[in-house]
């Protein structure tokens, strides 16, 4: 038995092509905000790179031209969502490893001089941090470098301290004339422009 055939409805077909307009449209949107900004992994994988280049330089064994090589590829492909300072830096590498041959020892003479660290590094997580004087700085004993009146031996004494001796006799003296707390602070003040000649 064959079903009778159902009338067929008019199709609408202006507002499905509407539909898929807004559709249309609404995905574009969707991609173009979605494309703003730098992707996380394009930043994480330019971080990645730059610690990369950063561990070459720490490996003295590593020649300069492949450490030249890494700081130009990072800044040609992975300076996307970087921060300035870094390219800067990586820019700054490439300069210093310009002039840099693979037969020298080293490239000390490019790199820029390192300040002494005010703290040692520490060796362990759990081990207590390294005792920084081995002699208390107050202490006068056999071993210390003044003599029976007080002064310093110019001969073994760090350079201005001749200079820091006076400034503080002459603190001294303010200080025990002063009766007022303005008083001790004018010699206070007195004290740290003599200091800031001596060095």
């Amino acid at each position: 038995m064959r079903r009778a055939p159902t009338p067929s409805r008019p199709r609408r077909a202006l507002p499905r092509a509407i539909t898929w307009v807004r559709l249309g449209l609404g995905g574009v949107v969707a991609l173009v905000t979605a494309s703003c900004g730098a992707s996380i992994n394009a930043v994480y994988e330019g971080d990645v790179r730059f610690e990369h280049c950063m561990a070459l330089d720490m490996e003295k064994h590593v020649k300069p031209t492949i450490r030249k090589a890494c700081w130009e590829e990072w800044t040609k492909f992975y300076t996307f969502g970087q921060t300035r300072d870094r390219v800067e830096y990586a820019k700054l590498r490439m300069k210093q490893l310009s002039g840099a041959s693979d037969f020298e020892e080293s490239d000390l003479g490019t790199e820029e001089p390192r300040v002494a660290s005010a703290v040692p590094e520490p060796t362990s997580a759990l081990a207590p941090p390294p005792m920084m004087l081995a002699v208390d700085a107050g202490a006068s004993g056999p071993g210390a470098d003044a003599s029976a009146d007080g002064a310093v031996d110019a001969s073994t004494a760090p350079p201005g301290s001749a200079c820091a001796a006076s400034c503080e006799a002459t603190w001294n003296e303010c200080k025990a004339a002063c009766t007022t707390a303005t008083c001790e602070r004018g010699c206070t003040g007195q004290y740290k422009r003599c200091m800031r000649k001596c060095y």
